[in-house]
């Protein structure tokens, strides 16, 4: 099975987007790029990044990154991340690790994305608990050690991040954790799939070839279980 690497901040609900905190006096201008009108929104927060707005300067950083309401430049998004997050925002820290993970506007520098990860992950950002839960898993920057990604994939997981629930069933599946536990991945690959990710699909079906009728009822319940619990009463 291939896990799902990714390395993007274009598409937010799919993969790991770029976050636009929707507070205070950047609202307007969230507003706006809401509408489809990023001209108007960059009007709003350029500004504010200008003064000194954390929230602001990530927001325009996406903007540049996006090439939306202005020219695309890579080396001015990675400005205006770092200028947020210097000042301790998570989504910066989030926004600028892709960038160094991916090598856009810059060489691929694992160290660097670890770094960030991390700082935005400590603060409970699921995107980053997810990202560095991959770095973990595959050894970048770091040992790999499927014991520590699983618990970065669960933390995300239980926050409703649909590609961290995918892991935490491939995970289950794979047997990296010791015996597989089909029932389990039957569970987390449901949630994931969804929310459309198609490879969870693709993990659901391959549980339900080990488990027969009443197991995979079972699962389901469980499934259900987990869902109305808001996560927290599921398969670990």
């Amino acid at each position: 099975m291939v896990v799902k690497l990714c390395k993007s901040a274009v598409v937010t609900l799919a993969c790991l987007g770029a976050v636009i905190p929707a507070v205070a006096n950047v609202e307007p201008g969230v507003k706006a790029f809401e509408r489809g009108h990023p001209s108007s929104a960059l009007r709003n927060w350029l500004p504010l990044a200008r003064e000194g707005n954390p929230k602001a300067q990530n927001n325009v950083g996406l903007m540049y990154e996006r090439g939306l309401g202005v020219s695309q430049s890579y080396p001015e998004a990675m400005r205006w991340y770092r200028l947020a997050a210097d000042q301790g925002l998570p989504e910066a820290n989030h926004n600028l690790g892709l960038l160094y993970y991916s090598g856009y506007g810059t060489e691929v520098n694992d160290r660097e994305a670890f770094k960030r990860f991390r700082a935005a992950a400590e603060k409970e950002l699921p995107e980053s608990l997810y990202m560095l839960g991959l770095m973990v898993y595959f050894g970048k920057a770091t040992s790999p050690n499927p014991e520590t990604a699983m618990q970065l994939f669960e933390s995300a997981a239980t926050m409703g991040y649909a590609e961290a629930q995918y892991m935490v069933g491939y995970l289950m599946q794979s047997g990296d954790l010791g015996k597989p536990r089909p029932d389990a991945a039957f569970v987390w690959s449901k949630l994931a799939a969804e929310k459309g990710i198609e490879l969870a699909t693709d993990l659901n079906y391959m549980t339900t070839l080990v488990l027969d009728e009443a197991e995979q009822a079972r699962a389901q319940q469980l499934t259900d279980l987990c869902r109305s619990s808001n996560f927290t009463d599921c398969p670990k």
